[in-house]
Protein backbone atom coordinates (compact mmCIF):
# COMPACT_ATOMS: atom_id res chain seq x y z
CA UNK A 1 0.00 0.00 0.00
CA UNK A 2 2.65 2.67 0.73
CA UNK A 3 4.38 1.85 -2.28
CA UNK A 4 1.20 2.89 -4.34
CA UNK A 5 0.53 5.79 -2.63
CA UNK A 6 4.28 6.88 -2.75
CA UNK A 7 4.36 6.28 -6.88
CA UNK A 8 0.43 8.44 -7.36
CA UNK A 9 2.22 11.29 -5.23
CA UNK A 10 5.09 10.93 -7.51
CA UNK A 11 3.01 10.94 -10.47
CA UNK A 12 1.00 13.71 -9.14
CA UNK A 13 4.00 15.90 -8.55
CA UNK A 14 5.02 15.03 -12.24
CA UNK A 15 1.95 16.21 -13.93
CA UNK A 16 1.85 19.81 -11.70
CA UNK A 17 5.88 19.97 -13.37
CA UNK A 18 5.08 18.74 -16.65
CA UNK A 19 1.28 21.06 -17.18
CA UNK A 20 2.98 24.14 -14.80
CA UNK A 21 -0.24 23.97 -13.04
CA UNK A 22 -0.41 27.08 -10.64
CA UNK A 23 -3.34 27.48 -8.35
CA UNK A 24 -2.69 30.51 -6.63
CA UNK A 25 -2.64 33.01 -9.35
CA UNK A 26 -5.92 34.70 -10.28
CA UNK A 27 -7.34 38.18 -10.54
CA UNK A 28 -8.67 39.99 -7.93
CA UNK A 29 -12.31 39.68 -8.11
CA UNK A 30 -12.91 43.64 -7.67
CA UNK A 31 -11.84 43.49 -11.85
CA UNK A 32 -12.44 40.11 -12.55
CA UNK A 33 -16.10 40.84 -14.12
CA UNK A 34 -16.22 45.07 -14.36
CA UNK A 35 -15.15 46.10 -17.69
CA UNK A 36 -12.00 48.46 -18.14
CA UNK A 37 -12.72 51.55 -16.93
CA UNK A 38 -10.73 54.36 -14.79
CA UNK A 39 -9.99 54.22 -11.29
CA UNK A 40 -9.51 56.90 -8.65
CA UNK A 41 -6.43 55.82 -6.71
CA UNK A 42 -5.13 57.23 -3.66
CA UNK A 43 -3.78 60.66 -4.03
CA UNK A 44 -6.53 61.80 -6.13
CA UNK A 45 -4.23 59.78 -8.67
CA UNK A 46 -6.17 58.49 -12.22
CA UNK A 47 -5.38 54.92 -12.76
CA UNK A 48 -6.23 52.66 -15.52
CA UNK A 49 -6.74 48.59 -15.49
CA UNK A 50 -4.33 46.66 -18.04
CA UNK A 51 -3.14 43.00 -18.35
CA UNK A 52 0.63 42.36 -19.01
CA UNK A 53 1.56 38.90 -20.58
CA UNK A 54 4.64 37.03 -21.24
CA UNK A 55 7.65 36.72 -20.64
CA UNK A 56 8.09 39.14 -18.04
CA UNK A 57 8.97 38.69 -14.10
CA UNK A 58 5.39 39.13 -12.99
CA UNK A 59 2.53 39.30 -15.63
CA UNK A 60 -0.96 39.80 -14.32
CA UNK A 61 -3.16 43.01 -14.01
CA UNK A 62 -2.38 46.22 -13.28
CA UNK A 63 -3.85 49.52 -12.02
CA UNK A 64 -1.55 51.65 -13.13
CA UNK A 65 -1.39 55.72 -13.10
CA UNK A 66 -2.71 56.92 -16.67
CA UNK A 67 0.64 58.43 -17.39
CA UNK A 68 2.20 55.72 -16.86
CA UNK A 69 3.87 54.43 -20.16
CA UNK A 70 4.92 50.49 -21.11
CA UNK A 71 7.98 51.39 -19.45
CA UNK A 72 7.15 52.15 -16.35
CA UNK A 73 4.13 49.03 -16.73
CA UNK A 74 7.63 46.64 -17.39
CA UNK A 75 9.31 48.20 -14.60
CA UNK A 76 6.53 47.73 -11.92
CA UNK A 77 6.36 43.89 -12.74
CA UNK A 78 9.77 43.45 -12.09
CA UNK A 79 10.88 43.98 -16.08
CA UNK A 80 11.54 41.31 -18.66
CA UNK A 81 12.67 37.85 -18.49
CA UNK A 82 15.92 37.22 -20.31
CA UNK A 83 13.63 35.49 -23.04
CA UNK A 84 11.74 38.25 -23.93
CA UNK A 85 11.66 39.31 -27.49
CA UNK A 86 12.18 43.11 -26.97
CA UNK A 87 11.79 43.76 -30.22
CA UNK A 88 8.21 42.09 -30.71
CA UNK A 89 5.90 43.69 -27.81
CA UNK A 90 2.44 43.99 -28.68
CA UNK A 91 -0.54 45.86 -27.08
CA UNK A 92 -4.12 44.72 -28.17
CA UNK A 93 -6.97 47.41 -27.27
CA UNK A 94 -10.72 46.76 -26.89
CA UNK A 95 -11.24 48.05 -30.85
CA UNK A 96 -9.33 44.66 -31.60
CA UNK A 97 -6.44 46.80 -32.91
CA UNK A 98 -3.00 45.12 -32.06
CA UNK A 99 -0.47 47.86 -31.71
CA UNK A 100 3.47 46.14 -31.52
CA UNK A 101 6.09 48.21 -29.90
CA UNK A 102 9.73 47.59 -30.63
CA UNK A 103 11.19 48.63 -26.86
CA UNK A 104 14.44 47.36 -28.12
CA UNK A 105 15.18 49.71 -30.38
CA UNK A 106 13.76 52.22 -28.16
CA UNK A 107 16.69 51.12 -25.78
CA UNK A 108 19.25 51.75 -28.27
CA UNK A 109 18.02 55.28 -29.61
CA UNK A 110 15.84 56.41 -26.31
CA UNK A 111 13.28 57.80 -29.34
CA UNK A 112 10.10 57.92 -27.22
CA UNK A 113 8.08 58.35 -30.30
CA UNK A 114 8.16 54.07 -30.64
CA UNK A 115 6.48 54.31 -27.32
CA UNK A 116 2.44 54.25 -27.00
CA UNK A 117 0.46 55.66 -24.39
CA UNK A 118 -1.56 53.01 -22.53
CA UNK A 119 -5.39 53.00 -22.61
CA UNK A 120 -7.82 51.10 -20.05
CA UNK A 121 -8.60 47.84 -20.46
CA UNK A 122 -4.77 47.13 -22.97
CA UNK A 123 -4.07 43.52 -23.28
CA UNK A 124 0.49 44.04 -23.24
CA UNK A 125 2.10 40.87 -24.30
CA UNK A 126 6.05 40.26 -24.26
CA UNK A 127 6.45 37.58 -26.50
CA UNK A 128 9.43 35.04 -26.12
CA UNK A 129 12.24 33.69 -28.62
CA UNK A 130 12.03 30.79 -30.82
CA UNK A 131 15.11 29.27 -28.36
CA UNK A 132 12.53 29.33 -25.53
CA UNK A 133 9.39 27.85 -27.41
CA UNK A 134 11.50 25.30 -28.17
CA UNK A 135 12.94 24.47 -24.39
CA UNK A 136 9.55 24.89 -22.95
CA UNK A 137 8.37 21.70 -25.74
CA UNK A 138 11.40 19.86 -25.10
CA UNK A 139 10.96 20.31 -21.03
CA UNK A 140 7.28 19.43 -22.00
CA UNK A 141 7.80 16.20 -24.04
CA UNK A 142 10.40 15.10 -21.28
CA UNK A 143 7.94 15.93 -18.49
CA UNK A 144 5.99 13.34 -20.47
CA UNK A 145 8.15 10.97 -20.53
CA UNK A 146 9.02 10.55 -16.77
CA UNK A 147 5.34 10.44 -16.43
CA UNK A 148 5.15 7.72 -18.64
CA UNK A 149 7.88 5.58 -17.58
CA UNK A 150 6.54 5.79 -13.58
CA UNK A 151 3.29 4.59 -15.13
CA UNK A 152 5.10 1.80 -17.01
CA UNK A 153 7.29 1.23 -13.38
CA UNK A 154 3.91 0.85 -11.51
CA UNK A 155 1.85 -1.45 -13.83
CA UNK A 156 5.17 -3.62 -13.50
CA UNK A 157 5.24 -3.65 -9.35
CA UNK A 158 1.80 -5.40 -9.20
Amino acid sequence: MGRVFHLLLLILICSQIAFGQDYGAQAPAQYSDRPAQYILGSNDVLLITVNLWGHVQKPGIYSIPSAFGIVDLLSSAGGPLGTARLNDVRIIRKNQEVITVNLEEFIKTGNKDLLVPLQPGDVIIVSGSISSIFRNVVSFVRDLAIIANVILIASRIK
